[in-house]
């Protein structure tokens, strides 16, 4: 009997945990305070409930070794690093990594992880429909310049793009005509909010994801029809006026820039390629180990221009932790890319694979593992690799598709 209740007990645990959970991905297209708080939320029940006495036996050690090496590094760093008020800010964003701890425990069937895929493309749809009245006149913006819910951009473009392909994966494998529809209509409404916003990065995420969204939309035609839809949907993009402006605004900067490189003028804006170049010759002052957590700030304030994080995930740890900090990156998203891989048939596989690579790629334009909503949502995701471990691997090699029920 004891036995029975301590099931139920978990159950219940497990669902307000899975329903917390849901409530952080509902609240990240809104900014940032809410999801923490509903992070919060997560953290109270999985403490009190005592789930976290349950970790030892669901934590996997492939999955957790990349994640102590990486928040190690970041507080080995602040022993060497020149700027410790910046050093501390970046290392102090490692205790996210405490929701990893809880999405690795907890229990995720396909409608657990369709309640969250839901949850987010609610929260998508509600800034997209805001971005709209916003962008007609009829409703303020609440911050100049960011339709919709007025976050950074370079963190919603990600989320949109996230949200695109698990409507194109779900919209291949169920039945229902209306609910096809109704998946097409999330598509458009996402790529008119992306198509709004002035994400570069975003836009070439999108447009490397476009094969992939086509091929889930036109499963049933021919490759022909696929490059057709793909190329749509690139067109698409690229008929916003704003999507236009953006670019040729970036290769104006370039030009203009350029032209006053030459000619030794100082530019105001601290164009890409100079967070680059020193963010590698900080990388050269300490190969292996870096210049420490932060410490890129003072070496570059010295020279008049202080960079905090070279917008790049990539040259951060690079500049930050040397070739041991880029091995530390590339351990952490190689060990989510491959077991999500295996199980990409499934809704929880795919949607972890997803976003692995949307967070991957767009670290090459934004340091996504410091930005708050970004680091949330791969902290989040990352955990579920414990969970895919746990299941059966899905019949890929048997190419069956798993039909998935909305």
């Amino acid at each position: 009997m004891g036995g029975i209740k301590n099931v139920f007990l978990g159950n219940r645990v497990n669902n307000a945990i899975l329903w917390a959970i849901s409530l952080i991905f509902l609240l990240l297209p809104t900014g940032t305070s809410p999801p923490l708080l509903a992070m919060g939320v997560a953290c109270s029940i999985w403490l009190f409930s005592g789930w976290f006495l349950k970790v030892a036996s669901d934590i996997d050690k492939m999955v957790v070794l990349p994640v102590i090496l990486y928040i190690f590094l970041h507080w080995l760093g602040m022993l060497y690093s020149l700027d410790r008020e910046t050093g501390m800010d970046f290392a102090m964003k490692t205790k996210y990594w405490i929701a990893f701890l809880i999405t690795a425990g907890c229990t995720m069937r396909n409608d657990g992880i369709l309640l969250i895929v839901k949850a987010l493309w609610v929260g998508l749809v509600a800034g997209a429909i805001l971005a709209m009245g916003q962008m007609a006149g009829l409703l303020p913006f609440i911050k100049a310049d960011y339709p919709g819910f007025g976050i950074v951009y370079t963190l919603l473009t990600m989320y949109l793009v996230v949200g695109i392909l698990m409507a194109a994966f779900y919209f291949k494998r169920i039945q229902n005509i209306w609910w096809k529809l109704g998946l097409v209509f999330l598509i458009a409404i996402f790529l008119f909010h992306l198509s709004v916003l002035r994400g570069r990065g975003g836009y070439v995420v999108f447009i490397l994801a476009s094969p992939i969204i086509a091929s889930h939309l036109m499963y049933r035609f021919s490759l022909f029809v696929k490059i057709l839809v793909t190329f749509s949907l690139i067109f698409a993009l690229f008929s916003s006026p704003v999507v236009r402006g953006r670019i040729a605004d970036t290769v104006e900067k370039i030009k203009t820039n350029r032209v006053k490189s030459i000619q030794g003028e100082l530019i105001k804006l601290m164009p890409r390629t100079y967070m680059a170049e020193e963010a590698l010759k900080a990388m050269k002052r300490n190969s292996i180990f870096g210049v420490g957590t932060g410490g890129l700030y003072k070496i570059t304030e010295a020279k008049g221009r202080g960079i905090k994080h070279p917008h790049n995930n990539i040259l951060y740890m690079g500049a930050s932790f040397g070739l041991v900090g880029i091995a530390s990156l590339f351990w952490l998203f190689g060990t989510m890319f491959i077991i999500s891989w295996r199980q990409r048939q499934t809704p929880l596989g795919y949607f972890v694979l997803c976003s692995c690579l949307v967070l991957f790629l767009g670290g090459m334009f934004d340091t996504q593992i410091l930005n708050t909503g970004t680091l949330l949502m791969l902290v989040l995701c990352y955990g579920f690799l414990c969970q895919l471990n746990r299941s059966p691997k899905s019949s890929v090699n048997s190419g069956a598709e798993e039909r998935c029920h909305i």
